[in-house]
C-alpha cells in the first residue's frame, strides 16, 4: 500500500478515473482534502508565477458534465465516509477527512456551472451525513465575487459549512501586477472581499516567497501587515504559506521558499492586532 500514499509534494489533479475530483494532503488542511477541478482545461483569468499548473492558459474552464462531476464526489464520498480510503492513503498523523475543496487549475468561480457544482456538494455532503467537523473550501482569487451567481454559489458553500479562502499575495498594485500577472485596483479588491465576508467565513490566503534566493523586502511584508489590520473586521483569519513544489510557469523559475523565520515573522505583525494567523512553510 506504500505507493498509495498520498504527499505533500503531490497535488496531482488525477486520480484513479476521476475528471474532476481529487484527494490530496494538505499542509493548510492537516488532512485529506478532496478537490474538485472545475478547470480540466487549464484555464485561469491569473496566471500567479508561483503557479504549479502545467500549461496553464489564459481564459475561461469549459461547461461541466455534472452528472459525471456528481458521479465521482458520490464515489469518493462514499469510499471516505463509509470505506477505508483515509486508512490506505493518508499518511500516519493525517488520517483525518477535512474538507470538500473547489480548488483546481484555475480560477472556480469563472465557471458557469459554479452554482450548480455548490449544489451538488450540498445535495452530497447531506446525503453521507457529513458533519460540521468537515469544511466546505472555495480556494478563489475573489475576481467574480460582484457576480450575483458567484455570490449565490457563495451562500450555498456557507450554509454547509463553508469557508472562503480569498488570495491577497500583496498589498500594492505593482507587486500584485508581479506575483499574480494582472492589473486590478487593490480598493476593488478591498470592495470584493468585503461583499464576500457578509456572505460566507472569508479568510485571507497569502503566497510568499524568495526570488533569486532573496526574502520578500521588508517594505512589502510592512504594505502586507498593514492591509490585513485594516481588513481585520472582515476576515476571520489570515493563512500564509510558501512554495511546496517547484512552479510550472517558465516566469517562476527564480523563486523558492521563504525560511520558516520569515514567515514566522510576517504572521507574529499580523497576530499583533488580534488576528488569527496559520503559517505553512
Amino acid at each position: 500500500m506504500k505507493n498509495n500514499i498520498l504527499t505533500f509534494s503531490d497535488h496531482s489533479r488525477h486520480f484513479k478515473d476521476c475528471i474532476y475530483v481529487y484527494p490530496v494532503v494538505s499542509r493548510r488542511s492537516q488532512g485529506v482534502s478532496l478537490g474538485i477541478n472545475l478547470n480540466i482545461n487549464n484555464a485561469c483569468n491569473w496566471r500567479c508565477v508561483y503557479c504549479q499548473v502545467e500549461g496553464l492558459v489564459r481564459g475561461k474552464p469549459e461547461r461541466i458534465d455534472l452528472s459525471r462531476l456528481k458521479f465521482e464526489l458520490d464515489i469518493m464520498l462514499d469510499w471516505i465516509v463509509n470505506g477505508k480510503f483515509i486508512q490506505e492513503y493518508a499518511p500516519v498523523g493525517l488520517q483525518r477527512f477535512n474538507d470538500i475543496c473547489l480548488s483546481g487549475n484555475g480560477e472556480s468561480t469563472l465557471s458557469e456551472d459554479f452554482v450548480a457544482v455548490c449544489q451538488i456538494i450540498a445535495e452530497l455532503r447531506k446525503k453521507y451525513a457529513v458533519g460540521s467537523d468537515v469544511k466546505t473550501v472555495l480556494i478563489s482569487n475573489g475576481s467574480e465575487i460582484l457576480k450575483e451567481s458567484v455570490q449565490q454559489g457563495l451562500t450555498i458553500i456557507s450554509e454547509n459549512n463553508g469557508e472562503l479562502w480569498f488570495k491577497i499575495d500583496r498589498a500594492n498594485h505593482d507587486a500584485i501586477n508581479l506575483v499574480n500577472q494582472v492589473s486590478i485596483d487593490l480598493n476593488g479588491v478591498i470592495k470584493r472581499l468585503k461583499l464576500a465576508s457578509s456572505l460566507c467565513t472569508t479568510y485571507v490566503q497569502s503566497c510568499w516567497f524568495r526570488v533569486d534566493e532573496i526574502e520578500p523586502a521588508a517594505e512589502l511584508a510592512a504594505e502586507f501587515v498593514d492591509l490585513m489590520v485594516q481588513l481585520k473586521p472582515y476576515i476571520a483569519g489570515v493563512l500564509l504559506y510558501s512554495t511546496a513544489r517547484n512552479p510550472a510557469l517558465p516566469e517562476g523559475n527564480n523563486i523558492s521558499q521563504v525560511s520558516p523565520e520569515f514567515l514566522a515573522n510576517l504572521a507574529d505583525q499580523i497576530a499583533r492586532s488580534g488576528i488569527i494567523v496559520k503559517n505553512y512553510v
